[in-house]
């Protein structure tokens, strides 16, 4: 199997002897919403929001969150939108891997980003992807859950507490962005993803720009 290099790796190379780390590529979520694109199932695509969020022991460097982690998920949503990014705003919180971004595409579709690795220690990871149709939408983000005032969660470094309601059963093991990255190392293994940096450098220097 080829190596797989980060986008920020990749973006380094002239050649294609390796994998770049697309793994929003080879995201259940991401695959059912372009199925749902594909046969018109919900109408047209109009939008897209990206979840990210992490505890601070999961933290990256700085460069790792914007350059990989952003970046694949940057490059999940062209790949949906079906056209590369025309115009990108950004807004980081300085020293932290704290972010907020809006995307736009020449065909009308926009994507919302929202990452994050402060979450405090004790609570798990979260990875959602939500896209919005003419006719319907399809996402992976609970109705109820961290987003919504049943399941409201507290949590400190120390402790995490479900306030309502009581004793609900935690997260899948390993969390959904280990599920996301494992997916990718699969399809990987089974020769499923095409070599190439599939335009990592361009995506790097789109976010290098919209953070000046």
């Amino acid at each position: 199997m080829l190596p797989i290099l980060t986008p920020g790796e990749a973006a380094a190379r002239d050649d294609g002897e390796f994998l770049t780390g697309f793994y929003w590529r080879t995201g259940s979520v991401l695959l059912r919403v372009a199925e749902a694109a594909a046969r018109n199932t919900c109408g047209e695509l109009c939008s897209l929001r990206f979840t990210w969020s992490r505890p601070k022991r999961s933290a990256s460097s700085e460069t790792e969150f914007l350059y990989d982690t952003f970046a694949a998920m940057l490059d999940g949503a062209e790949l949906l939108a079906q056209a590369e990014c025309s115009r990108l705003v950004l807004e980081k919180v300085p020293g932290m891997n704290l972010l907020f971004g809006l995307a736009g595409f020449p065909n009308g579709v926009t994507a919302e980003f929202e990452l994050n690795e402060c979450l405090p220690d004790t609570m798990p990871d979260t990875c959602f992807l939500k896209a919005n149709f003419t006719h319907g939408h399809v996402t992976n983000q609970p109705i109820v859950g961290h987003f919504n005032e049943e399941g409201m969660l507290f949590a400190t470094d120390r402790e995490l507490r479900r306030e309502i309601p009581e004793n609900v059963e935690g997260p899948f093991p390993d969390g959904p962005v280990e599920q996301l990255l494992r997916r990718f190392r699969e399809a990987a293994a089974r020769g499923l993803v095409p070599p190439g940096a599939f335009g990592a450098a361009r995506l790097n220097k789109l976010i290098r720009d919209a953070l000046k």
